[in-house]
């Protein structure tokens, strides 16, 4: 890629970033202006580390010394600036002193550059013009970033995954998989810069291409929702019995129906069914479903739907029709999801694997003929 198109490229990105950023800070939104200010702070971080990179794209480093290490730490603060966004404007999470610990990483290394970075112009010239490549140390502290960056960016995937679809939600999985495929260009970059494998740009320039990337999939989620835009949780119902024991009458009715469920209907072959999800069939919230369980059964959720899997699965075993089938598959018709969770909870249950309780069973069979 020519120089001058990504210079152009990289100017547009800065000059988006601080519109960007500006009118997140004029926001008048009082309930988001926490998440703004953190989301412009994001924005300022990519704006600065795309500035660099334009800088080093028209070979300007040496006529602003003060660039040499300038963006070395914000690589940092990328990473804990969009999980603290994201938890403000999702979760509504104040920004105190427990999560400026997310900051401290940022905060030690500039301390630790700081001597470096009060160093006159000339000092800086003469350390860039005595070095013909980065110092060994610099190549290890971007591996790191980037390590560091993509914990982040998983820690911020599952906070994301605690809220149900929403357009905001939609357009922050984006975000996130923006960073995702950036982070894994910029890793890819550098080990082939590290291999000294000839690349059209550096990898500076292509970590600075995935912020733009962000930068401007950003402005696009803006466009499409106004900048104040919060998701409203909808409200959990109550349940009925949420603070007293269930009445008789009522428990035994739902037993019934829970009883008929599993050994007429068989629901517990769903290998995916959920509690909310057998509790709406029964008319029932979750939690009425898992104390009905828990009171009348002794067990929890998933241990009551293993008892009836186990059930089956054994007569399945037992089956002379079933001779030739696999366990796997005869699990899979029962009801159990994998073959872990299947041997997990058949020997909880019965003191042994199907594989033994097959063979114990086949070994009985054939004594008994005998």
């Amino acid at each position: 890629m020519p120089n001058s198109i990504l210079s152009l490229l990289f100017l547009m990105a800065i000059g988006q970033g601080l519109f960007l950023a500006a009118a997140l800070l004029l926001s008048g939104q009082p309930a988001v202006r926490g998440a703004n200010r953190l989301l412009a702070a994001l924005l300022l971080v990519c704006a600065a580390i795309i500035g660099h990179a334009w800088l080093g794209a028209n070979g300007l480093y040496l006529a602003y010394p003060h660039s040499a290490l300038a963006v070395a730490t914000l690589g940092l603060l990328a990473g804990p600036l969009l999980y603290l966004y994201l938890g403000s404007m999702l979760f509504d999470r104040p920004l105190g002193r427990r999560q400026l610990v997310h900051i401290a990483p940022f905060a030690i290394a500039t301390l630790a550059l700081l001597p470096f970075y009060l160093q006159p112009a000339e000092a800086k010239l003469a350390w860039m013009l005595g070095r013909t490549g980065p110092p060994w140390y610099l190549a290890v502290a971007a591996v790191a970033k980037l390590a560091f960056f993509l914990g982040y960016i998983r820690a911020s995937h599952l906070l994301v995954k605690k809220i149900d679809a929403g357009p905001l939600v939609h357009g922050l999985r984006r975000l996130l998989i923006v960073w995702l495929v950036g982070g894994v260009l910029s890793v890819a970059a550098l080990a082939m810069e590290f291999a000294d494998v000839p690349m059209a740009i550096s990898a500076d320039a292509v970590g600075a291409l995935a912020l733009l990337c962000f930068v401007y999939a950003t402005a696009f989620l803006a466009i499409r929702l106004p900048l104040g835009y919060r998701p409203q949780p909808e409200p959990m119902p109550k349940p009925r019995y949420a603070n007293s024991l269930m009445p008789e009458e009522a428990r035994s009715g739902f037993l019934a129906k829970l009883t008929h469920s599993m050994e007429q209907r068989e629901l517990y072959r769903n290998g995916e069914l959920k509690l909310d999800e057998l509790a709406a069939e029964l008319a029932m919230t979750g939690h009425e479903l898992s104390q009905l369980i828990n009171e009348a059964c002794g067990v929890n959720f998933q241990d009551y739907l293993n008892r009836y899997r186990v059930e089956a699965l054994k007569l399945s075993l037992l089956s002379p029709a079933n001779a030739d089938a696999t366990i796997l598959d005869l699990a899979m018709a029962a009801g159990f999801a994998s073959k872990s969770a299947l041997n997990r909870a058949f020997k909880k249950h019965t003191g042994m694997t199907p594989s033994e309780f097959r063979r114990a069973e086949s070994s009985f069979a054939t004594q008994s003929g005998g």
